[in-house]
């Protein structure tokens, strides 16, 4: 038995579920958890703003499939970071976020105390669970519960609070083991896989829609397999880009597509829609059509049925449940589906060739920037003109390699999911892609990518304001204009005052070589370029 301090209990926890990194900031109120993490194989990234921690952790969890932690003060220093947590719970991202408390004696009594607030209750409804530790040896079983709950079923963040006096205490306690792993949900419904895999190969036109579920679950090659079998078009949603790579045969689209999706949707007669949940921009505001015979797939049974009511529904691990079609898919006889390749090709072509007639400039920087990385290369996205177009038609070719905001659309993303992306796998490329408006959201944390040898390539686009918003006031408003305009900083200035490079570029087609060049730098650099973009059709 050891004495321990609520602290080091929790960081000892932290250690024996895998934990290496924690992103976050310190205040008066989590000083005892910072102290014992200096005495921890846990490295910490300290950030200039919570929110970054968050987003952070969310990205960090994206790009490495596992729990992504941040720790804040309280009050004031956990509602800096709940933009972050909204953005993982609408994208179904694994995030512990940690916070620090009043006194465990003084919550709920209302008595003016500094940082007051009811953090758990306002947690919930970004959170899986939220909870407070009242007592310090009771943090190992909800710190077990807490990596439970990330990693079984639909995964979201979950929420521990932390009272001062808890983790400043001290307790009795063995080193904690590692605590408990969450299952994966099981598949229900045999028969339902059974009638699934009829529907499949007797069809003469099927449609795969991948979303986020399936890179979640790491079922990329169960998806392809099923593709393949049934000579069947891939559409993916952008939490599901890179489940099949953008440049198979059987990728046509994301649905972010909405003119050749829509069409393939028309003509297909069955559909196998797997770990998404139909959401509204998935979608383009449930405007398209999905055929009757839709197979849905998910982890979490509440999503199926929501928005398209489905002939099949099936409840269950997306890697499990594609397992399973796939081998009894083996023993179907299969239709010739040549023709329907050729529709999906068809489509595809046509579709492309109108895009590069009508905006040629935002193609080529688009697929510029895809030429100058390796395949593997990580895209961390912010909220902007560019990476509509990225979400569009830039290619993917592997899981886990673009991140972006979907659900929530939070800007500032951009530049700390680029960041954790850069620290979890320092050995690939990373780039950052942002908007003058977005990238001012986050811009302190240039000095965190600095801190900490981050060097990434920031592509920023500056047009000088909230530019998608400019356009809705254009086309919808008459060209009444308030609000989108800002007045910006000399962006080459600002990133060499922290210490970073500034490039300004004043053409398209020195994006390119710019960007090889500063993948290879020993410092970030902003490549600042005011090339004027519209956004995609």
């Amino acid at each position: 038995m050891a004495k321990l301090t609520g602290g080091q209990v929790l960081v000892n926890c932290l250690e024996s579920n895998g934990v290496k990194i924690v992103f976050g900031m310190p205040g008066v109120n989590v000083l005892h958890i910072y102290d014992a993490l200096r005495d921890s194989s846990i490295r910490h990234i300290l950030v200039r703003h919570e929110q970054s921690a968050a987003f952070m952790a969310d990205a960090y969890a994206r790009v490495t499939g596992k729990p992504g932690v941040c720790l804040t003060t309280a009050g004031p220093g956990l509602t800096n970071a709940i933009t972050g947590m909204a953005t993982a719970y609408a994208d179904s991202i694994p995030v512990l976020v940690l916070a620090g408390e009043i006194s465990s004696s003084l919550i709920g009594k209302r008595k003016g105390v500094l940082h007051e607030t009811d953090q758990t209750s306002l947690l919930r409804p970004v959170t899986k669970r939220s909870v407070c530790v009242l007592n310090a040896a009771d943090i190992p079983k909800i710190v077990s519960q807490g990596f439970q709950d990330l990693t079984n079923g639909r995964p979201r963040p979950v929420y521990v609070g932390l009272p001062d006096d808890i983790v400043e205490s001290t307790v009795n306690l063995q080193r904690p083991g590692q605590t408990g792993r969450g299952k994966k949900a099981q598949v229900e419904h045999v028969e339902s896989i059974e009638a699934a895999v009829r529907l499949l190969s007797r069809s003469r036109s099927p449609i795969i829609l991948a979303g986020g579920g399936v890179v979640s679950a790491n079922a990329s090659l169960e998806l392809v397999e099923i593709a393949e079998s049934l000579t069947a078009p891939v559409v993916t949603t952008v939490m599901g880009a890179g489940s099949i790579a953008g440049d198979h045969p059987l990728f046509l689209a994301r649905s972010r597509t909405p003119k050749v999706v829509d069409e393939i949707f028309k003509k297909a007669d069955v559909m196998l829609a797997v770990g998404t949940r139909f959401s509204s921009l998935s979608m383009s505001h449930w405007a398209l059509k999905v055929p009757k015979n839709l197979i849905h797939i998910d982890v979490d049974p509440e999503v199926i049925g929501r928005n398209y009511r489905p002939r099949i529904g099936i409840r269950g691990d997306a890697k499990s449940v594609l397992q399973q079609i796939s081998n009894r898919l083996r023993s179907k006889p299969q239709a010739d589906r040549s023709h329907w390749k050729k529709t999906a090709e068809a489509l595809k072509a046509s579709e492309w060739k109108k895009l590069e007639s009508s905006h040629p400039t935002e193609v080529k920087i688009v697929m510029d920037i895809r030429a100058a990385l390796k395949r593997d290369a990580i895209v961390a996205a912010d909220t902007t003109i560019l990476s509509y177009w990225m979400q569009r038609i830039f290619p993917i070719y592997e899981p886990r390699t673009f991140l972006y905001s979907f659900g929530y659309a939070a800007m500032g993303y951009g530049l700390p999911a680029a960041m954790a992306s850069k620290i979890a796998f320092p050995e690939r490329q990373v780039l950052a892609v942002c908007g003058d408006g977005g990238f001012t959201l986050s811009c302190q944390d240039l000095a965190t990518a600095v801190e900490n040898h981050v060097n990434i390539p920031i592509v920023l686009h500056n047009n000088g304001g909230f530019g998608i918003l400019r356009h809705i006031q254009k086309t919808r408003f008459r060209q009444r204009y308030i609000a989108v305009d800002l007045r910006n900083p000399d962006f080459v200035k600002f990133a060499e005052s922290f210490g970073a490079q500034g490039i300004r570029v004043e053409a398209p087609e020195e994006i390119a070589p710019i960007l090889r060049e500063t993948l290879r730098a020993d410092q970030p650099t902003i490549i600042d370029f005011s090339v004027s973009l519209n956004p995609p059709p």
